[in-house]
């Protein structure tokens, strides 16, 4: 009896769920079209966001490790989503551009491999994945869902009655991508605000996903904002007074609308979205506008550290936060100095600001390491003391900052929209193989946005130094073309282990470039 008792004894000092420490939660904040520059601990930040400060983002950075050459999976949203929430380029399975590919359920996400290992998952905010809103997060590894399944929402119009206000003024007229009403909660689940701001609605959230009592249960929160998107005139008044301008009240009785919202008596939604989505006139209030949606955005990772912390969690456990592209031209943000944006493979369109804190990363730190997104799977699960799984295309970034001379396992990263254009970097090197492809540009002239020319690497390869010219102003091309044959060769290869661009259902759509 003795024996037995002794022996139980043992069993139970050596049983896993007694010694085992709990395993870390996860938080992942994606930023949406989040300008390189806008940060304001970095020496590059503009002087209006070191006067406004980013306290919540520099608190993150100041915890962790800043990656100065990270780079998103694609310069536009759906791809490059799909490459983070997979760890894998989504090039594999024909998802290059908007409308190609979608996220096939054969393909598994970081939230399915949490859940598997006993993780509460939860999504909140935006769902862009290329299959349009038949995408659903609770069919790729989430508990729970709120959110919208569309490349854009609006910031404050978030009823019923918003929705039909529109739909009667309109009258038939086409309503074009204005995605105005409920958000959704779960399945189909209409989700009001009457009085909401995306972005603090979606921070509300996070907080309460949080701070729920769940025992030593760990959870993963992915957390996608619509912040900074455009229609950044879309603003919180909140968030504008403290910037220092008046934004009107939606008051959708009102008999006629004015700017920032629009009235399909006074003009059809095409002509308005040019103007003002695509800067045919100027908003001289722009880039203040801007400033209040990176504000919110701010104050909504503020409150996460807090909760994390008042729940005495938040040293152990992983938060990352980055953008999903570059900065577009027309929501007023800045990549300085980097050269193009969202959209575009020049460096503004693809290298992204990112911020790894937790376990195993040191406070303070700058990583200038070649990384990509599609590392923070990988990343997560050596932190979990997890296997790598062979399909994954990332790598740890646990090595990375631990050994200064250690890689992400990238010598080189691949880009291409399936069609006319595709870029290799490796090293200091950059080469852009492209066939006329361009993309219309927006320059800041004091303080505001204007249309500029149509930007465009030459047609042929156009070779940069990125170490002397992270501004991608002088083609090395015919100085090198050694350089340029090598990695030509590299990026054919990467390119042919890639399927060609699929429709969302998996149809190939032919043979392409790219």
């Amino acid at each position: 009896m003795k024996t037995l008792s002794l022996l139980a004894v043992v069993a139970a000092l050596w049983s896993p769920a007694v010694h085992a420490a709990p395993r870390p939660s996860v938080v992942i904040i994606v930023a949406d079209d989040l300008g390189y520059a806008d940060l304001a601990f970095l020496p590059q930040a503009p002087p209006d966001v070191r006067a406004m400060g980013t306290p919540g983002l520099d608190r993150l950075a100041a915890r962790g490790v800043y990656f100065s050459d990270a780079y998103a999976t694609a310069p536009i949203c759906s791809p490059s989503r799909c490459g983070l929430i997979t760890g894998r380029y989504q090039q594999r399975w024909g998802n290059y551009w908007f409308g190609d590919g979608g996220l096939p359920k054969g393909e598994t996400t970081l939230a399915q491999r949490l859940r598997a290992l006993g993780y509460a998952t939860k999504k909140v905010g935006k769902t862009h994945l290329n299959g349009g809103p038949a995408e659903h997060p609770l069919d790729h590894g989430f508990d729970e869902f709120l959110g919208f399944r569309h490349h854009t929402w609006d910031y404050l119009r978030l009823t019923h009655a918003d929705r039909e206000a529109y739909e009667q003024r309109a009258a038939g007229r086409p309503l074009g991508i204005l995605n105005v009403g409920p958000l959704e909660r779960g399945r189909g689940e209409p989700a009001e605000f009457p009085d909401g701001f995306t972005t603090d609605v979606f921070s509300d959230e996070a907080v309460e996903f949080i701070a729920r009592e769940r025992g030593e249960q760990p959870f993963y929160l992915q957390l996608e904002y619509n912040a900074v998107h455009a229609p950044t005139y879309i603003a919180s008044p909140k968030y504008a007074a403290r910037v220092g301008f008046t934004q009107p009240a939606w008051d959708r009785d009102a008999p006629r609308w004015r700017f920032p919202y629009w009235d399909p008596n006074e003009v059809g939604w095409e002509k308005w979205h040019r103007r003002w989505g695509h800067l045919d006139a100027i908003d001289t209030l722009g880039r203040k506008r801007y400033l209040s949606q990176l504000m919110a955005l701010d104050a909504g990772v503020g409150r996460v550290l807090d909760t994390l912390e008042a729940r005495g969690v938040l040293d152990d456990t992983i938060v990352v936060l980055l953008s999903d592209n570059g900065g577009e031209g027309n929501n007023y943000s800045i990549n300085a100095p980097l050269s193009g944006t969202k959209y575009m493979f020049g460096e503004g369109g693809i290298r992204v600001p990112m911020i790894v804190t937790g376990p195993g990363f040191p406070a303070g730190d700058t990583c200038g390491a070649l990384v990509s997104a599609m590392d923070l799977v990988p990343t997560v699960l050596e932190v979990l003391g997890e296997p790598a799984a062979a399909e994954l295309d990332g790598g740890s970034l646990v090595g990375v900052v631990q050994t200064p001379t250690a890689s992400a396992g990238h010598d080189e990263l691949c880009w291409s929209n399936g069609r006319q254009t595709g870029v290799i970097r490796r090293g200091k090197w950059k080469l852009a193989m492209n066939a006329g492809w361009n993309h219309s540009t927006f320059t800041l002239v004091d303080g505001f946005a204007q249309r500029g020319e149509p930007y465009a690497y030459p047609d042929g390869d156009v070779l940069f130094d990125l170490e002397s010219d992270i501004g991608e102003t002088r083609n090395l091309a015919d100085d090198h073309p050694q350089v340029v044959a090598e990695l030509k060769a590299a990026y054919q290869q990467w390119r042919a282990s890639m399927s060609n661009p699929r429709t969302p259902s998996g149809k190939l759509r032919g043979k392409s470039g790219g």
